[in-house]
């Protein structure tokens, strides 16, 4: 019969080593397991609520490069920034309007930086620390927001995306790693979808300041640059007061470091002795080492296995799939997709879309760690996909109120099903499905394969739509509706359930080959060692 555990029972739990038993089915019990392993996610929340609480306050960042990365893609309907950066005619209505061509390199530069950052990244990562990458994060992005304020020809943009890319590429082996590293298995997933509702607040931060300089000074579109900068005040508050993950310290025999970083961390808690956690955390990176070594005699050769790859392949398939089922379309160019289909205020609907998404988000904190990774990625991948044919249908239709009013509805309603999907589980994924070893190599490789796809959808979705090039309009929701129902094969076979695992057995399911279907159901090494601590059945 199934016993929920109180805190007071797991504090009463004897630290000392069990015996170690066999399972002709998986690998020998753990000898050392945190002594708060068997909390709920609600009890680990209360206790640990300054760990929960630091890591939150990472989130800032993204709410940062979500403002920063989205800026340009939403500005371009702007009167402002058209007239300061228009090249060609329009051969319709006669009015200068941006080259289609510019747009489309303006956000596939952006990719092809974030690409190339991210062949460095993991290298500076596993040598420097994640901070390092947290703070060359800043240096890129604010560099960004500097070459748009002083740009007066399109090319100067075209830098300042080259900047903002950079930063792009440089967020999975910083703050993703680092929350992912320090978070408790309990609530990891929630801290991680925080990751996605600050990205989401910093894009809905940006709808609103686009909706009120169109409403009230259209053409001084640089207000929109200058505010950036408030976003960057606070992310220098985390910078300053977190310190470096005691993850890296473990890997690099820091134990000294490793002790007083968790101790900023955790703070007083009851019960909580750092030695031990320490320990836990020590034997974690070194287990996980010892494992993935044993198929190759140096690191470099161990990540390209077999199975790492695959974890690779795995861990960016939600990322990679925000842009088949359209991100690229409803996020990237909201304003310029709703202008073309004549909607009478596209930022308005850009704005409802953006308030849609942080409310799907917030929903999300719950979601992920209750109903699951693998059923929400599903789930949600298929009613997107049915959206987005829907979508395409009203570009068979004469342009009207009714039409623009159904198209922010669906928008909407895709809108909310990303965000309690791809949107938190593609971030989650990029980092949790990884080995403690390999981390930063798998972030990196994961997120260059969603960015060689970013580089495709952003450059050819102007394409797509203007009437200067294919003309397609609305009928693009064709398209991405195709893409995804295609996409959501390798995610139904291969994407795992991975909620309330640690990476330990993490490591263990994937070493034993389990199905992703069976993961949720699979009982591993650890969870027969905290049986034998506690001494009854969970």
């Amino acid at each position: 019969m199934e016993r929920r555990v109180s805190e007071c029972d797991v504090q009463a739990v004897d630290l000392g080593k069990v015996d170690i038993v066999h399972d002709e089915k998986a690998q020998d019990i753990t000898a050392i397991t945190s002594a708060f392993a068997n909390l709920t996610r609600g009890q680990a929340i209360r206790k640990f609520w300054r760990l929960y609480g630091t890591i939150l306050l990472t989130s800032v960042g993204a709410m940062y490069a979500g403002y920063a990365a989205s800026v340009i893609g939403s500005i371009i309907a702007n009167e402002g920034f058209i007239r300061q950066f228009a090249t060609v005619t329009d051969s319709e209505t006669g009015a200068r309007v941006l080259a289609s061509t510019h747009v489309s390199l303006w956000q596939a530069i952006n990719f092809v930086a974030q690409i190339f950052i991210q062949m460095i990244a993991p290298i500076t990562a596993d040598r420097f620390g994640r901070k390092f990458n947290m703070w060359a994060l800043t240096i890129f992005l604010t560099a960004s927001i500097i070459f748009s304020i002083v740009a007066k020809t399109w090319e100067v943009i075209l830098v300042s995306r080259i900047s903002s890319g950079m930063a792009g590429g440089l967020l999975g082996s910083s703050i993703m790693i680092y929350m992912s590293e320090t978070a408790m298995p309990q609530f990891r997933g929630a801290l991680l979808a925080s990751f996605s509702l600050f990205f989401a607040v910093g894009q809905l931060f940006l709808a609103v300041g686009l909706k009120i300089l169109e409403d009230t000074a259209p053409l001084r579109f640089r207000n929109i640059f200058y505010s950036e900068f408030v976003l960057f005040g606070l992310w220098l508050i985390p910078m300053v007061y977190l310190p470096e993950s005691p993850v890296w310290y473990a890997l690099h025999d820091r134990p000294d470091d490793a002790k007083k970083a968790l101790r900023r961390l955790v703070g007083n808690v009851d019960g909580y002795d750092v030695d031990h956690e320490y320990d836990v955390i020590k034997y974690e990176a070194d287990e996980s080492t010892r494992l993935q070594l044993q198929s190759g005699n140096t690191e470099w050769r161990a990540f390209f296995t077999k199975t790492n790859m695959k974890r690779t392949i795995i861990s960016t398939l939600p990322f990679t799939m925000q842009n088949f089922v359209g991100a690229p379309l409803f996020f990237n160019y909201a304003t310029y997709f709703f202008s073309l289909a004549q909607l009478d205020d596209p930022f308005l609907g850009n704005l409802i879309i953006q308030l849609v998404l942080v409310a799907g988000i917030i929903s999300s904190f719950y979601l992920v760690d209750k109903t699951g990774r693998r059923t929400l990625v599903l789930i949600g991948g298929a009613f997107m996909s049915l959206l987005c044919f829907i979508v395409g249908g009203l570009g068979f239709l004469t342009p009207n109120a009714a039409t623009g009013s159904a198209l922010v509805a669906l928008s909407s309603i895709w809108a909310f099903t990303y965000a309690i999907s791809v949107a938190p589980i593609g971030w989650i994924s990029l980092v949790e499905l990884s080995s403690p070893l390999f981390r930063a190599k798998t972030t990196a490789l994961a997120s260059i394969i969603q960015s060689a796809s970013g580089v495709l959808f952003n450059y050819t979705v102007p394409l797509m739509l203007s009437n200067q090039n294919a003309g397609w309009g609305q009928k693009i929701g064709l398209f991405f509706g195709g893409i995804s129902v295609v996409y959501m094969i390798p995610v139904f076979f291969m994407f795992p359930e991975t909620k309330g695992r640690t990476y330990q057995e993490l490591d263990e399911l994937f070493e034993r080959h389990v199905k992703a279907w069976n993961f949720a159901k699979t009982e591993t090494s650890h969870q027969r060692s905290v049986d034998a601590r506690l001494g009854h059945s969970i």
